[in-house]
């Protein structure tokens, strides 16, 4: 049972990080309302506001379309993902 609380709290944490960046991307790609952009996304405002409070995810198609409409790499959303340090042959785990 412990795994599993792990497992959840750890896919908590990951929709958290996900939510606060996605908005924070949003807000700096100079969509100030949510609406507006889940309006150019073409999806319904509630939908969006779900994957910006962290309890729903866009699929991978979706998840496609943000980026490029935001202009921003998927790593920047992703609070998982490895990145290389300074140019380094090592990579790390960015939260």
């Amino acid at each position: 049972m412990g795994t599993l609380r792990r497992m959840d709290r750890f896919h908590n944490e990951v929709m958290s990080a996900f939510a606060k960046r996605l908005k924070h991307a949003r807000e700096s790609a100079g969509f100030e309302h949510a609406k507006e952009f889940a309006e150019a996304l073409g999806v319904e405002e509630n939908r969006y506001r779900h994957w910006e409070r962290g309890s729903a995810q866009p699929d991978l198609a979706m998840l496609t379309r943000i980026t490029r409409l935001l202009k921003i790499e998927p790593n920047e959303l992703l609070p998982m993902a490895y990145r290389k340090k300074d140019q380094g042959n090592s990579s790390a785990m960015a939260s």
